[in-house]
């Protein structure tokens, strides 16, 4: 009498199935820049910077440890760090751009302030910028 009632109940199954594995799918493959990497964001070069005329990225430490990382680019499709690694004093910042939608073709310094990793000596501190997809 009721037959259908199990193949309507599979049938739904299967679609919330489809849809929760659809949404853990797109949330893997966002954006890693995450808010816990970057702790503040701000157009314009840090205080204490003096930016090259060639547009180059640059840092800052400031007082309270933390490092303050600037480049020039879209201020629509900004370049944001992605990772702060450290081998020993030396600290990498990985920055790379969204490029994908649409980005104002003006050129504005971006300022990121993220934390310096762990056990990272601030007095002989060294930091590289890589800008992802230049060479």
């Amino acid at each position: 009498m009721r037959r259908w009632l199990p193949l309507r109940l599979a049938v739904v199954a299967v679609v919330v199935g489809a849809a929760v594995l659809t949404a853990l799918l797109v949330r893997q493959h966002e954006d890693p820049r995450s808010e816990d990497l970057v702790l503040h964001s701000y157009q314009g070069g840090p205080a204490g910077a003096e930016p090259a005329g060639d547009s180059a990225p640059g840092w800052v430490l400031g007082e309270d440890g933390r490092l303050a990382v600037y480049a020039a680019g879209s201020s629509s499709c900004p370049w944001t760090p992605t990772s702060v690694t450290a081998e020993g004093d030396l600290v990498t910042v990985r920055l790379e751009t969204d490029d994908e939608g649409p980005c104002t073709a003006d050129l504005v310094y971006t300022t990121h302030v993220v934390a310096l990793p762990a056990g990272v000596d601030p007095g002989a501190l060294e930091v590289e910028l890589e800008l992802a997809g230049r060479g």
